[in-house]
């Protein structure tokens, strides 16, 4: 059940849709002019964590010109590691709220490292259940700072990327009183972006097993896969040098990733969802990468910071195009 909430008393949504009113246009028969909302969630993988569950409760809307309202609903967990390439979990599927513009978004979300079970890591090593916790408290919850419009009588369908290699970090010294993971602090930073569902397309294909079996070093028998990174977008003739992810984006070694894919370890084949329109650069790394690794080392520290190495160095061209798979393929070692 979602119930609408003001931060301003006795402003009821009905108030907000009068504030963002035009003079003409679709309505709810009531006078207010109103669209439709779906909000969706989609995630980047990253290699340390088997699970990345995430506690929802709601979504808080900030028109403009108008006080900011909550859509509460029962809490909902969700692990980002099952929401990758195409696949996407609704938060808002359908909602009717006041049409106009919207100067941000807040995922309201339940992050007490106090509180077992609630938003927590698996780790890939040795399986512990590690707490996580929003670095400005459970009030700020994860905020897009980013505009967006309503239209009147249509739907509006938006999807929010978890990039989790620059959302998760570790900080040393930074500990909880959990007795789990050795009290290490898991903070979760709000590293999204938010993409209108009519503007993106998406990229997919294969990757050569001759060029995994001779990037990769062998684990448990059986080559890793590796993963497939997104940069830019680019000027169609652009040269670039894909980057790890530094979260430095005026790092001579260049810019980090907006987006990353894991490599199928059956199929080799890879797929990135939800890319807006525009040209791009694709490369792909069998090394282990993340950004808490490259800001603070710790115990998921699978690399040195810079050392992820890309194939082909300077990345493979692609242009996207609104409701399109475009398919890039990685070819085998020497071409």
């Amino acid at each position: 059940m979602r119930t609408f909430t003001s931060k301003a008393s006795g402003i009821a949504l009905v108030a907000t849709a009068a504030v963002l009113a035009a003079c003409s246009g679709g309505s709810d028969g009531g006078g207010a002019q109103t669209g439709t909302l779906k909000v969706g969630i989609t995630d980047a993988p990253v290699d340390f964590a088997d699970e990345a569950v995430i506690e929802f409760t709601g979504v808080e809307l900030k028109p403009r010109g108008g006080a900011a309202f909550s859509i509460d609903f029962a809490p909902r967990r969700l692990d980002l590691l099952e929401l990758q390439g195409t696949n996407r979990a609704l938060l808002l599927d359908g909602e009717t709220v006041a049409a106009g513009d919207y100067e941000w978004m807040r995922l309201k979300v339940t992050a007490d490292p106090n509180v077992g079970g609630d938003s927590y890591l698996r780790l890939a090593e040795g399986g512990e259940e590690c707490e996580l916790r929003i670095p400005s408290g459970d009030e700020t919850g994860l905020k897009l700072v980013r505009g967006f419009t309503v239209g009147v009588g249509s739907i509006t369908d938006l999807t929010i990327d978890f990039d989790l290699r620059k959302s998760v970090v570790a900080p040393p010294g930074q500990k909880t009183p959990s007795t789990t993971c050795g009290g290490q602090a898991f903070l979760l930073k709000p590293a999204l972006r938010i993409v209108d569902n009519l503007k993106v397309g998406a990229i997919g294909g294969s990757v050569d097993s001759n060029l995994v079996t001779a990037s990769c070093p062998a684990q448990n028998g059986a080559p890793y896969p590796g993963n497939v990174y997104l940069f830019g977008p680019v000027p169609a003739d652009a040269q670039a040098v894909p980057d790890d992810y530094d979260g430095v984006e005026t790092d001579p070694n260049g810019a980090d990733a907006v987006a990353s894919a894991r490599v199928d370890p059956n199929s080799f084949s890879y797929a990135i969802g939800f890319v807006p329109v525009g040209n791009y650069l694709v490369a792909y790394t069998c090394d282990l990468d993340d950004a808490a690794v490259d800001a603070s080392p710790s115990t998921m520290q699978p690399t040195p910071a810079e050392s992820v190495k890309f194939w082909p160095a300077g990345g493979l061209p692609v242009t996207v195009t609104a409701g399109q798979m475009v398919t890039q393929d990685f070819g085998p070692p020497g071409m």
